[in-house]
């Protein structure tokens, strides 16, 4: 049987880790600077203040408890009790939530997570640089013949109704968004570690483009090793 592992998963969950040993305030700060870095899976957050922008239906209690398990250490207060589920591609859903830095936190659930697990979830750092779209490896999975993507972000664009981007083979990609502009699009591809950088469109209901950008999501940095953009974490190509 092949394992399935979820490389982001497990990265988030070492630095978790680290920083609940408090070893020493270097380390602490060390690790946040980190976690803020691996925030950058959503390249180009959109940093937005205020409580009552994020809609959705309430999150069930896993993911209340998801949010609650995230260190403070790192930098961030979520706020659990107003996590909400912002998109969906059929199993894979997208839950987000507020934060007393005024950010945003998101976790992604997926059918290969395990249950019991809790790493808190990812915040959105304010110093992040500002976009119509951002967009961001948010979960992975892997087996030895293909890998799962699952890339989800944010439109600004009030008009947007929905997104499109092209995978690491150049399949044409359209997913409807959700609440408060959040998306989630998960897709099979065999080209594992790809240099991949497309261009995301945001579309109105009529079908036309409201707005554009382009994110390197994905990049190869030998032949054995490819990297997240944003994230300090190297992963086997083999």
């Amino acid at each position: 049987m092949n394992t399935i592992v979820d490389p982001i998963q497990a990265f988030r969950l070492e630095l978790r880790t680290a920083a609940r040993r408090r070893i020493a305030t270097r380390r602490r700060r060390g690790v946040a600077l980190l976690v803020a870095l691996a925030a950058g899976a959503l390249v180009s957050g959109l940093s937005l203040a205020g409580t009552g922008w994020l809609t959705g239906e309430p999150a069930p209690e896993p993911v209340v408890r998801d949010f609650e398990a995230y260190t403070p250490q790192l930098g961030f207060h979520p706020e659990p009790g107003k996590a909400v589920l912002v998109a969906e591609d059929g199993p894979v859903k997208l839950y987000a939530t507020t934060n007393r830095e005024g950010t945003y936190c998101y976790v992604t659930d997926t059918p290969w997570k395990h249950p019991e697990v809790h790493d808190g979830g990812t915040c959105i750092p304010p110093e992040l640089p500002t976009g119509p779209i951002s967009a961001g490896i948010v979960a992975l999975s892997r087996d030895a013949a293909q890998e799962t993507y699952v890339v989800g972000g944010r439109v600004a664009a009030p008009a947007a109704r929905s997104i499109r981007f092209s995978t690491p083979t150049g399949d044409s990609i359209e997913q409807p968004i959700g609440t408060s502009g959040f998306y989630v699009a998960a897709f099979t591809t065999t080209a594992m570690c790809a240099n991949w950088e497309p261009t995301l469109t945001a579309l109105n209901a009529e079908g036309e483009e409201v707005a554009r950008t382009t994110i390197r999501l994905e990049s190869q940095t030998s032949p054995h090793t490819c990297l997240f953009e944003g994230l300090p974490v190297a992963r086997s190509r083999f």
